[in-house]
């Protein structure tokens, strides 16, 4: 395990097991709650914390073929902090007795100026904008996804009173890219 590495044990049930050393210090710099810590993951499902039944659905499936003996990887995807882009590679491999290990990895991180829309501690709307999961888009039409920033102005959120929540889903590309990389077809 490298030092940007971030790994997950979980169990036949999808209970969390075990998190990384730098799961807290990872988990603050994307801005969870700061009273998270390893305890009040651990023992826990991991649905908990994957948000979008889209991309439910796809962690199921690949945990389906994970359990059969086949690794998947690496899936990539991006993690945002308000203030910085984060680029990920995900690996996802069987352990015995169903067991899965999960492993992401920073390839690469950039700065950019504080995004509103993606602070989980500003006042948010009764709206919703789908954000994909793995890359970060917003859809601002049926088959329309753009970067966030983009989005934000697209979308004139600079404008309201206050963010639209946000509600996740897999874009049309990535959910290609997925399937493609992990043969789920």
């Amino acid at each position: 395990m490298g030092r940007s590495d971030s790994v997950y044990c979980i169990d036949d049930s999808d209970i969390i097991l075990s998190v990384s050393g730098n799961w807290e210090s990872f988990a603050r710099a994307n801005g969870w709650d700061s009273g998270r810590s390893p305890e009040n993951v651990v023992g826990h499902l991991l649905w908990d914390f994957i948000q979008g039944l889209e991309t439910q659905c796809l962690y199921a499936e690949i945990f389906r073929k994970v359990r059969s003996g086949k690794p998947c990887g690496p899936i990539p995807f991006r993690c945002d902090s308000p203030n910085e882009r984060r680029f990920l590679e995900l690996f996802i491999s069987p352990l015995p007795d169903g067991r899965i290990e999960i492993t992401s990895t920073i390839i690469k991180t950039e700065p950019r100026d504080p995004v509103r829309l993606i602070d989980k501690d500003i006042p948010r709307s009764n709206d919703l904008v789908r954000i994909c999961s793995m890359c970060k888009k917003i859809a601002i039409a049926e088959h329309n996804w753009i970067d966030t920033e983009a989005a934000a102005i697209h979308l004139r959120l600079f404008e309201a009173d206050r963010m639209p929540g946000l509600t996740h889903a897999l874009c049309p590309s990535c959910y290609e890219i997925a399937i493609a990389l992990n043969g789920l077809e």
